[in-house]
């Protein structure tokens, strides 16, 4: 900080623990804030745009549109919209806005970006990425899909170039270097002075207290001020995804030598390890960061500090190695019965439980600081409970893919796409909306247009998403299959689809209700500052 700025204060001091953050530099903060309404305003484009391939492809599958060409190019055409769809759904719009998301919650707990170079990569690399995949997809017709599912990206059958997956493969890894270099701006941030104060630390003893090991072990990791909670799952996923992305980044440049040398190949076994030690964790890149804001939100709404003890620690600490073990229940049925089979069984199934540990005690505490609170309902903490029941819901669907003997029915099956659903839009997308709406009067410096537009946004994404999913969850069940364009006749699994296109059109017209209340609040007159008037 400098004595050339104006400083200012970003929270209310003496109500909740973590209250008592430095006082921050006004540069710092306006920069953090320009920052994140980028990254915002960016991920919520490719919302819309993910968003209507969502509606093409659902309506190709009931039957209600048709897609240009003959049988075979609509069905290469559909696999390259699924390819877009997923990529912009979960990547460009869900972790991108989580991950402005977190720049912004760690300034406000007191921990501004030491460094906005990397802050800046990861937004360009994540816009240039995006841009690169919707080429290769929608222009290139790359059909292999997000998991790039090696070897099939080059054995095409003449449905798109090696050039299309040159460009797909460079695309993803740029997106992939903008996970990196986002994480490393979070452990930068979290490992400097403000994790100590004036105490004497060294990295990883820094490192330890984001961790949260001060609240273990207070004399081996002393601070002058309790570290905040939502500092911990920030930490753990920026070490997770760091080391997470890497093997994925790995096979993406396998693939990209493959362009360019034909006679090179991959073993395709080795490339799908590789691909779900990403593929996997990166669903955390989601979770963690909604469960900081959670832990940020709720004791706010609930007036209240967050009921949490000591053993939170421990569970994040197994969440921490535990999330870097997790691919291979993805791989359950690939290996033949035998040893390899065996070591898989008595290790990963183990793990994936292991796991839930974060989420069980997560929304314990949140519950405990909820309940005989003077809670405070708006429509950013609507969605976020929402968001919670949702992701305890999809979270038991979770450990029923993990188990063994589920998995055998489950695996390949619509039920998977139906919990990936529930858990991305339902579970963590209501929290996205629910930050989005207790965010954009602070970062806007706006009223929120209309809290009764809020509503109908919240009850069209409960009635319209629930309904939605819950088709995918029945055709599942019934052994329809995953990743086939048009389901095969006889089997009664149309009539799902059928049913799921009302549900839908709820969904889909519930989220543009709530984009356009958030156009028209950005739009609005600036709110008047008013003495002794603190907002969230």
């Amino acid at each position: 900080m400098t004595a050339t700025h104006e400083h200012i204060s970003v929270m209310p001091a003496g109500t909740l623990p973590y209250d008592d953050a430095p006082v921050l530099n006004a540069a710092d903060v306006a920069r953090t804030e320009a920052l994140t309404r980028r990254f915002w305003w960016t991920s919520t484009l490719f919302l819309v745009i993910a968003g209507l391939l969502g509606l093409i492809l659902r309506s190709y599958q009931a039957e209600i549109i048709s897609l240009p060409g003959n049988q075979t190019d609509q069905a290469n055409l559909w696999y390259a919209l699924m390819t877009a769809h997923g990529l912009g759904a979960f990547v460009a719009w869900a972790a991108f806005f989580l991950m402005g998301s977190m720049l912004w919650l760690l300034m406000r707990l007191g921990f501004p970006l030491r460094t906005y170079v990397f802050a800046e990569l990861s937004y360009w690399t994540m816009v240039l990425g995006t841009l690169g995949i919707v080429i290769s997809t929608l222009l290139m017709r790359f059909a292999g899909s997000w998991v790039a599912l090696y070897p099939l990206p080059f054995h095409s059958q003449g449905r798109w170039t090696s050039a299309a997956t040159g460009v797909f493969s460079a695309s993803v890894l740029l997106a992939g270097v903008s996970i990196i270099t986002w994480c490393v701006a979070l452990i930068i941030s979290v490992t400097g002075p403000a994790i100590s104060g004036e105490q004497k630390t060294g990295w990883f003893g820094r490192l330890g207290l984001a961790l949260g090991f001060g609240y273990l072990w207070p004399s081996r990791f002393k601070a002058d001020r309790e570290v905040p909670y939502p500092i911990i799952p920030i930490t753990v996923i920026g070490i997770n995804m760091f080391f997470m992305t890497l093997p994925f980044a790995l096979l993406l440049v396998l693939m990209l030598v493959q362009v360019f040398d034909s006679s090179f190949s991959t073993d395709p076994q080795l490339a799908k390890n590789l691909l779900w030690a990403f593929g996997h964790p990166v669903v955390y890149l989601l979770l963690f960061p909604v469960v900081a804001a959670l832990y940020y939100f709720i004791p706010r709404y609930a007036k209240r500090p967050l009921v949490f003890g000591k053993v939170v620690v421990l569970a994040w600490t197994i969440g921490l190695l535990a999330n870097m073990f997790l691919w291979a229940h993805h791989m359950y049925m690939d290996y033949p019965d035998g040893s390899a089979q065996s070591f898989l069984n008595m290790t990963h199934e183990p793990i994936t439980f292991a796991i839930t540990l974060p989420s069980a005690l997560s929304l314990f505490g949140l519950a405990c600081t909820m309940w005989r609170s003077d809670f405070e309902w708006s429509p950013g903490s609507l969605f976020m409970i929402a968001g919670i029941v949702g992701w305890l819901s999809a979270g038991f669907q979770g450990v029923l893919n993990a188990t063994i003997q589920f998995n055998v029915v489950l695996h390949n099956t619509l039920w998977v796409v139906g919990h990936f659903h529930h858990m991305a839009l339902l579970a963590m997308g209501m929290v996205i909306f629910g930050i989005f709406y207790a965010g954009v009067p602070t970062l806007l410096k706006r009223e929120l247009y209309s809290e009764k537009l809020a509503k109908i946004h919240f009850w069209g994404m409960l009635i319209g998403g629930y309904g939605w999913v819950i088709c995918w969850l029945g055709q599942g069940l019934d052994g329809a299959p995953r990743r086939w364009d048009l389901l095969p006749d006889g089997f009664g699994w149309q009539i799902w689809t059928e049913l799921s296109i009302p549900f839908m059109i709820v969904l889909a017209l519930s989220i543009l209700t709530g984009l356009y209340n958030i156009v028209r609040t950005a739009m609005s007159s600036p709110w008047r500052v008013k003495e002794g008037v603190t907002r969230v």
